[in-house]
């Protein structure tokens, strides 16, 4: 008869976590802070909100190259994509090594369906600022109350 040891199991699990920590950092292997699923944080950070006509977004996108990047939307989702280029130094030994690079994509669903026909953007000084107007049967309606 075999018993179960949570400790045990709680060990090899931190364990494993460890390896794969440590085989991410392995030279030659990609750096992943814009896989999706791997970064702490998702790229770019965004703000959202909203008025009657419209929702906004500011996505906070610096060091980007413009001809890159890409907007696209329909019916109730948004999809920023585009590549941070990489900084060229003589030697790769980093002392520190904070900024990423590489090409990313993320896709937000939006709180309510757009029209994607009069979507603008603009980018200036590092941020993205997208307006997206809402679909006709989103926007809210005033109602005539009859009166008897």
């Amino acid at each position: 008869m075999s018993i179960w040891n949570f400790l045990k199991e709680m060990d090899q699990l931190q364990s494993q976590i460890g390896e794969l920590a440590r085989l991410n950092s392995v030279a030659g292997w990609p750096r992943m802070s814009f896989l999706p699923g791997v970064s702490s944080r998702h790229y770019p950070m965004m703000n959202i909100s909203a008025d009657d006509q419209n929702i906004y977004v500011e996505a906070l996108a610096p060091g980007l190259d413009s001809q890159s990047l890409k907007v696209t939307a329909v019916r109730d989702k948004l999809t920023i994509s585009g590549e941070k280029a990489t900084t060229k130094v003589a030697s790769e030994k980093f002392h520190r090594n904070e900024r990423s690079a590489g090409k990313f994509t993320r896709t937000i669903e939006l709180p309510t369906q757009i029209n994607p026909d009069q979507v603008a953007a603009e980018y200036n000084s590092g941020i993205l600022k997208i307006t997206l107007p809402k679909a006709e049967e989103a926007k809210p309606r005033q109602i005539e109350i009859k009166v008897n």
